[in-house]
């Protein structure tokens, strides 16, 4: 493709910090890791960060320290990547699927009280698309429910405040740093932060095998996994951790270029026109009439070389592991077939935009 959907920032900086870590001989458990921790942790304004070798695998940690198991539900979204309810069903965890809300595409917290159940234990919500959830409303159902809560915020990586309440409802939050991603920790890699003691040192044993803190390091005190991030995709991450703020703000740019020039345009819908929330800018996406527009628009963008997706977030409950749900959420089935997701990355340029738009234009008339 002539315009990728995404493509990692990469600088020499990236570069020379790997190679380092090649030339120090220490590839693993080493303190690269540590560092970038405490750097990640200090930006997103939490007390721990246990660094691991995906987002799915934090999310997959965070089920087991807070004990989810067979027999509980959970009170999750059906529009969202795969893995935040694969999480779940590694351990045998219901999911329980609330509709979306089609103005935030995220779970409707208008939806989610009659949903609870005396088998209802916790809430894994998703910030889809880079924009927090209903912090307020799911704030009271948490209190009043006593639910704790996971928050994944793999596609919303950005410094929290009063008007981008993110990481601030959980007891724990993920960040992804996937290639796709705001930034990466090399391709691959997430990062659990959270205030509490207990789950950073749950975390931070089960990604290394279950591991013991204390003296005699070696002996396996839980059952754990090889979750570990190494040397090297720390260093990278440390790299793009420094920059974070210019990258966010030009991938911000390029989507108001986007919606700006969409503007008046029949037809479609705009992250812009559906809500002014601050969002960090995961993707930009349009919302069209109707599945044959959409599959059409998108046919007509990969005949010039410009690639998008028809099938970024499918409902998950359509996948074959989760034929034994069945649940009522027309929103989320109305947005996934009107949905295109368009390319976005630091470093796309004006005349780049300009034909991605001006090709879906065309495509509208014909």
């Amino acid at each position: 493709m002539k315009i990728p959907l995404y493509k990692p920032y990469i600088s020499q900086r990236e570069i020379k910090a790997v190679v380092n870590v090649l030339k120090s001989g220490k590839l693993s458990k080493g303190q690269e890791v540590e560092y970038f921790e405490r750097e990640f942790a200090d930006y997103v304004g939490k007390k721990y960060a246990v660094a691991v070798n995906s987002g799915t695998s934090g999310l997959h940690l965070l089920v087991r320290a807070l004990n989810w198991q067979k027999g509980d539900e959970i009170i999750t979204t059906p529009f969202s990547f795969i893995a935040s309810s694969n999480a779940l069903l590694f351990e045998d965890v219901t999911p329980v699927f609330v509709d979306i809300d089609p103005k935030t595409l995220n779970i409707d917290a208008n939806q989610i009280e009659a949903k609870i159940t005396p088998r209802t234990k916790g809430l894994l919500l998703v910030h889809i698309f880079g924009l927090p959830v209903d912090y307020q409303k799911i704030k009271r159902l948490g209190k009043k429910y006593k639910l704790p809560i996971i928050e994944d915020a793999c596609e919303a990586l950005a410094r929290p405040s009063h008007k981008f309440r993110v990481n601030d409802l959980g007891v724990a939050t993920v960040y992804g740093l996937y290639e796709n991603k705001q930034i990466t920790s090399g391709g691959e890699g997430g990062m659990i932060v959270t205030d509490s003691k207990i789950i950073a040192q749950k975390c931070r044993s089960m990604r290394d095998q279950g591991r013991s803190f204390l003296k005699n390091w070696k002996d396996n005190v839980v059952l754990g996994f090889n979750f570990r991030m190494t040397e090297m995709q720390a260093a990278f991450g440390r790299q793009q951790l420094k920059v974070i703020n210019k990258i966010l703000a030009q991938r911000e740019k390029i989507a108001e270029k986007y919606s700006a020039l969409f503007a008046g345009i029949d037809g479609i819908i705009t992250p812009h026109q559906l809500t002014k929330n601050q969002r960090s800018w995961f993707a930009y996406f349009i919302i069209l009439k109707d599945k044959a527009t959409r599959d059409q628009v998108c046919r007509d963008l990969s005949s010039r070389g410009i690639a998008s997706s028809t099938n970024y977030f499918p409902p998950i409950y359509t996948f074959p592991m989760y034929a034994a749900v069945n649940p009522n959420c027309p929103a989320a089935d109305d947005i996934s077939d009107r949905i295109l997701t368009l390319p976005l990355f630091y470093g796309m340029t004006n005349a780049e935009i300009k034909l991605v738009i001006n090709t879906i234009i065309n495509s509208l008339k014909k």
